[in-house]
């Protein structure tokens, strides 16, 4: 074999494995979402930085939160920008997107959970908040908090 006809069955074995063929099974998607496993014990940071802006965001944001915190993942709620307001405890807490529960139900029950929020603190500075003024169970984090939250994190999925 000359040198142009190996690289030629080189490129071609690898195109024929990228596309699937040559033994290898390739992925099925599930058509159930609940089916989808997660690692137990994978440190995941769900980045919100929306509330009334965009509900549908901080809907969504909470309910991946939730059913990961289920899964058995440790999930860390990281609030900035106008996410900050979702844990005012002077804001409006009823509010819904679509048919679900309240943006309210849905932080209460990953609070109970054992999940964790972290608020940027030089956005809650800008929103008027302070340790008083947010809800139970949250803090708003010293300078760093957003970067160490993020390099410590398996996963960071951004809202």
């Amino acid at each position: 074999m000359n040198a142009m006809t190996l690289s030629g069955w080189v490129t071609a074995g690898l195109t024929m494995l990228a596309m699937g063929f040559g033994g290898f099974a390739t992925p099925q998607t599930p058509t159930d979402p609940q089916a989808v496993p997660v690692p137990e014990g994978q440190k995941v940071v769900v980045h919100l930085s929306r509330f009334t802006n965009d509900l549908h965001a901080a809907t969504m944001a909470l309910k991946v939160a939730n059913t990961l915190q289920a899964k058995g993942s440790q999930v860390t709620l990281m609030l900035d920008l106008e996410g900050v307001r979702l844990v005012d405890a002077h804001q409006p807490s009823n509010l819904t997107w679509g048919n679900g529960p309240s943006v309210g139900e849905l932080l209460s029950a990953f609070l109970k959970a054992g999940g964790q929020v972290v608020v940027c603190p030089h956005c809650a500075h800008a929103a008027g908040l302070s340790e008083g003024k947010v809800i139970p169970g949250v803090r708003i984090g010293p300078d760093g908090i957003l970067a160490q939250v993020i390099l410590d994190a398996d996963k960071v999925v951004d809202y």
